[in-house]
């Protein structure tokens, strides 16, 4: 016994698997590209569309006369037929009005010979063999062996040939191969395989066929023509997917030359496609240029890997057009590792313990394989006119309208399925728009592309069109984006704007000197009236009249300014204040989390083995290592947060190392303090903790994140405490900052976390706390070197405290 394949779950599996005209058409490309083709040419003639077409039989089927239907028909055809065309189609119609039976026949053979699509190429070409062992054999793998080696075969699947049943009843193959000397030829008629029939699907008899002979047997390549069209294939329908669908399906991006000179090489070019429509040529257009230089921000980013031991780096830069704003993009080894970290919700908990981290193998990154994003970004509330492209603001906003929807994904230059679709917003731009006031950075606003180059083994197309099959390759790389996209890209966009509304503020406060003007200017006007005739009085009386007038204006907007000050002010600091209890709170309960179900899982299994209290001892332990960590926690909180005191600073670098004594043990992190001399300051004690308290948690986190990216790795962190200088500084050996992004790091929601594992506050806090004293927090460009082209060490400078 064996399973039976009924013909008409071919026809299923076809529908299933290519999802529309355009599709199916970009399938038929894609297997003439893979045949090593250098241009394809998509010809298609049309003579009669499918609804005139069915009109007619159907007027047939109830009796209609032949010679009405076929007055009718003369009139249906379509725009710019050529008289050559109408004549061959009817003149033997004409013949037959006085035979139904042999009209309605020859209707139907007309509407197959006129009405085709035509994919051909100069391709390697199909012998006979490969015809009946490899086309006819759906699902055949021999492109998904070569892929698996290496090889970039846009399909692999055995199932694009499935594309010319989308299109229409009837497929007509005519190929060869270089030095054959005939042409062989395959038909296949889909209605063999309807619904109707219960056959199974090897009873059904399709069979290559040697054709004609060939003009010279160097001839290649390969011509699929589709008839029996069951779409009304107008012009109008035409020029619109191609203006649309089809133009995106082939990278539409202008590429760098190096770029568009590997692209040729393997005959991918976007000039690979010619499209012509009865007998004329027809335009894909691209995405143009004037159109993304006038985009607001853009976004270029690339992962790349670099060195002898291909250490991955995310490099790019993200540049805010409008506001005159940059910021570089240049993550290396564990910081992109930590940023594909996968998280996953834990029901019952909150904050850090509310998820836990699924790690992905660094070797994922490298089978994830070079890739790049490009984004353009627009705000459409104040687009303009753009030269040489739109002659105003409606029509620009329609070409940003056509191109625009989310990323689009491209392997080989052609579109990966369905990402940047109109209802696919896979990298939650709207989503995270919409959630939010302002909705920035939603997909209508932003033209983009990611283009890959991982192999099928890592990125692997789902059979359907829709999207990558799940791997951890697919995963990393959404984390990737979402992270460019998310955590720089919209962070920059808000945090430029806002800084643009307070200097729009700052300019209006500056009306605050005309109250020195108008007393000048009043002094002026008695004068005036002192020596003026009688007759002026009046006109004097109208210019004192604006002036008070001017001037109350000017006293409403300088009162709403000072609120508006006051009010930042104060905002600021209670969001400084709030979000770094916040940030301790969640460190606190994470730990006693941590400890109490190391407690609970440890007495359960040393039950009948030994002592309860050795477990209990060891919690006793952690327990009191927490409870430093919550009389330092508990120094931040109420009155204590704005009473400044005298101490030694040593003293309390100390009381935070101990703090975080249990958690170095459990992650075998080596660490260290040194103090020349006591170093006294006149400072809010909770704010120094909760400064070094970031920064240890930081290095900690990133310390933990290089063990996983780097075996044999020994992870250590040194704290400095320098009474000369008056400076304290951390230092680890993790990953390090690029100098690029020195000062970035310290913006509010800058974070190389994963989502949900951190907010971007840290650093921010810590800089504003140290600000509050006059302090200063940066990353030392003077210390050791311990990895090349990175900085590892925070430098708190304390020299404006008092002693």
């Amino acid at each position: 016994m064996a399973f039976k394949f009924a013909a008409r779950a071919l026809l299923e599996l076809g529908k299933e698997l290519i999802s529309s005209d355009e599709v199916a058409i970009n399938e038929l490309v894609k297997n003439a590209v893979d045949a090593g083709s250098p241009s394809v040419q998509v010809v298609v003639q049309v003579l009669l569309t499918h609804r005139v077409y069915e009109d007619s039989l159907h007027r047939l089927d109830k009796r209609a006369a032949p010679q009405a239907v076929l007055d009718r028909l003369e009139t249906q055809f379509v725009p710019n037929v050529s008289e050559e065309l109408k004549l061959a189609f009817l003149a033997p119609l004409r013949q037959l009005i006085d035979d139904r039976a042999a009209f309605i026949e020859k209707l139907r053979q007309n509407y197959r010979e006129f009405n085709w699509i035509e994919v051909r190429d100069q391709g390697h070409g199909m012998s006979a063999e490969e015809l009946d062992e490899v086309y006819l054999t759906v699902g055949t793998r021999s492109r998904r062996k070569a892929n698996l080696q290496g090889a970039g075969y846009l399909g692999d699947k055995g199932v694009g040939r499935l594309s010319a049943m989308r299109l229409g009843e009837y497929l007509h193959i005519r190929t060869t191969r270089n030095n054959e000397r005939r042409w062989n030829v395959l038909n296949i008629d889909w209605r063999k395989f309807g619904h109707d029939i219960e056959t199974d699907v090897g009873s059904i008899e399709v069979a290559p066929e040697l054709g004609d002979v060939k003009a010279e047997r160097s001839e290649h390549g390969t011509i699929v023509r589709v008839s029996e069209l069951m779409a009304d294939w107008s012009e109008p329908r035409l020029d619109e997917l191609l203006a649309g669908a089809i133009a995106r399906m082939i990278d539409p991006f202008k590429r760098t030359q190096e770029a568009a000179e590997a692209a040729k090489a393997r005959a991918m070019v976007h000039e690979l496609l010619r499209v012509e429509y009865n007998g004329r040529p027809k335009i894909i257009p691209r995405i143009p240029e004037p159109l993304l230089k006038a985009a607001h921000a853009t976004c270029n980013v690339t992962l790349s890997f670099e060195g002898p031991d291909k250490t991955p780096q995310l490099k790019g830069m993200i540049d805010y057009r409008l506001r005159n704003s940059k910021r570089p993009v240049l993550q290396v080894g564990a910081e992109i590792f930590s940023l594909t970290q996968q998280e996953t919700p834990v029901r019952g908990k909150k904050g850090h313990a509310a998820t836990a981290t699924v790690t992905i193998r660094p070797e994922v990154l490298q089978s994830l394989g070079p890739f790049s994003i490009d984004i353009y970004w627009f705000n459409r509330l104040i687009v303009q006119a753009i030269p040489a492209l739109t002659q105003g603001t409606t029509e620009t906003r329609e070409q940003i309208a056509r191109w625009s929807g989310g990323p689009m994904m491209y392997r080989h230059g052609f579109r990966v399925l369905p990402y940047g679709d109109p209802d696919d917003d896979w990298l939650e731009l709207d989503k995270n728009a919409f959630g939010k006031s302002g909705f920035k950075l939603n997909r209508q606003q932003v033209i983009g592309r990611v283009v890959v180059n991982a192999r099928h083994t890592a990125l692997s197309e789902q059979t359907n069109r829709e999207g990558l099959v799940e791997s951890p390759e697919a995963a990393a790389l959404k984390a990737l984006l979402m992270w460019v996209l998310h955590s720089e890209m919209r962070t920059l966009i808000n945090e430029a704007d806002k800084n643009e509304q307070l200097n729009v503020k700052r300019q209006k406060a500056s009306t605050q000197d005309f109250r020195q003007t108008e007393t000048k200017v009043l002094d002026t006007l008695a004068d005036l009236r002192a020596n003026a005739p009688a007759s002026a009085k009046v006109y004097i009386d109208r210019l004192e009249k604006r002036v008070s007038d001017l001037s109350d204006q000017t006293s409403e907007i300088v009162t709403g300014v000072e609120k508006d000050a006051k009010r930042i002010a104060d905002d600021r600091e209670q969001f400084v204040h709030l979000a770094g209890i916040g940030l301790m709170t969640e460190f606190i309960f994470h730990e006693l989390d941590r400890s109490v179900a190391f407690a609970v899982k440890e007495l359960g299994a040393v039950r009948k083995t030994m002592p309860q209290n050795a477990v209990l001892k060891s919690l006793e332990e952690q327990l009191a290592t927490l409870h430093k960590r919550v009389s330092a926690f508990d120094t931040m909180s109420g009155e204590k947060r704005q009473t400044k005191v005298r101490f030694d600073a040593g003293e309390v670098a100390q009381m935070v190392i101990e703090g975080h004594a249990a958690a170095f043990k459990r992650h075998s992190i080596e660490f260290s303090i040194r103090q020349d001399k006591p170093l006294m300051v006149r400072a809010v004690k909770g704010m120094l903790i909760q400064i070094l308290e970031n920064l240890i948690a930081n290095s900690e986190y990133w310390l933990k994140q290089q063990v996983n990216y780097e075996p044999g790795f020994t992870p250590r962190i040194h704290l400095e405490v320098n009474a000369q200088t008056r400076t304290m500084s951390v230092t680890d050996n993790g990953p390090g900052v690029a100098p690029e992004r020195a000062d970035v790091i310290f913006h509010p929601f800058v974070s190389s976390k994963p989502a949900n594992r951190g907010r971007g506050l840290g650093l921010y806090i810590s800089r504003e706390l140290a600000s509050y004293h006059g302090w200063k927090i940066q990353m030392d460009t003077s210390a050791p070197v311990i990895r090349q082209g990175r900085l590892n060490t925070f430098l708190v400078d304390l020299s404006e405290g008092a002693q």
